[in-house]
């Protein structure tokens, strides 16, 4: 606190605490006027306003640390993940890229620009995404998770099932994951094995409207 030459930052982390985060804000700003290179301040800052769904601003502070500190790759990174959040998802898109290239990325990386791709439609380009983040770290729950989605929504059930499989295997109250593989199963013509998901999705979430309507779709058109 005592670089900035007074406590007054103090007062903007007990805004934090007590959730008044615009409050917080205000204050930070106050001294940015004060020390405008300062990129701890331009973090608190940046982090505030990704607290409060202000993307754009909290973008526009991020780009000012990376004017002050362009080797940091965890800024990057964070601008990345709140370009995704804004959907701004091609920007993202070259701001992971260019962590990856970098040979400095983080595991994670893979993940949003899987993300990224596949909310542009490129399903191919996030399954690619995945399959290297699995690579590196075979066990990771999200990776498996969305490899199952995109590998899903281009008609390789087949090979989502494994993916699936594992998660509800290794995690089993992921209600989603057993959702996902049920609708897998039953476009594999695997009734049975369907109805069971669904059911085990109920169980975790008896309010899931989906898993219900499957469950009485397979119970009513299909008998065992």
């Amino acid at each position: 606190m005592k670089e900035f030459g007074d406590d007054r930052l103090e007062e903007a982390y007990t805004h934090v605490l007590n959730g008044d985060i615009r409050e917080a804000v205000a204050v930070f700003e106050a001294k940015l006027v004060e020390f405008p290179n300062s990129t701890h301040l331009l973090m608190e800052i940046a982090s505030l306003y990704y607290i409060l769904g202000e993307m754009n601003k909290c973008i526009t502070s991020y780009k000012k640390v990376i004017a002050i500190r362009p080797e940091s790759t965890f800024v990057y990174y964070r601008m990345g993940v709140a370009m995704y959040r804004a959907t701004y998802f091609t920007q993202a898109v070259e701001v992971f890229t260019k962590i990856i290239e970098s040979g400095k990325d983080l595991p994670m990386t893979y993940i949003w620009l899987g993300l990224c791709y596949y909310h542009l439609g490129k399903e191919e380009k996030s399954i690619e995404s995945y399959r290297k983040l699995l690579e590196l770290c075979p066990d990771t729950i999200m990776a498996n998770y969305y490899m199952g989605i995109a590998l899903k929504a281009t008609g390789r059930y087949e090979e989502a099932l494994p993916h699936f499989e594992k998660l509800v295997k290794d995690n089993l109250h992921h209600a989603s994951a057993h959702y996902h593989l049920g609708r897998t199963y039953m476009r594999t013509f695997k009734y049975d094995l369907a109805k069971e998901e669904f059911k085990k999705v109920l169980q975790l979430d008896p309010y899931n409207n989906n898993a219900q309507e499957m469950y009485d779709y397979i119970s009513d058109d299909h008998s065992f």
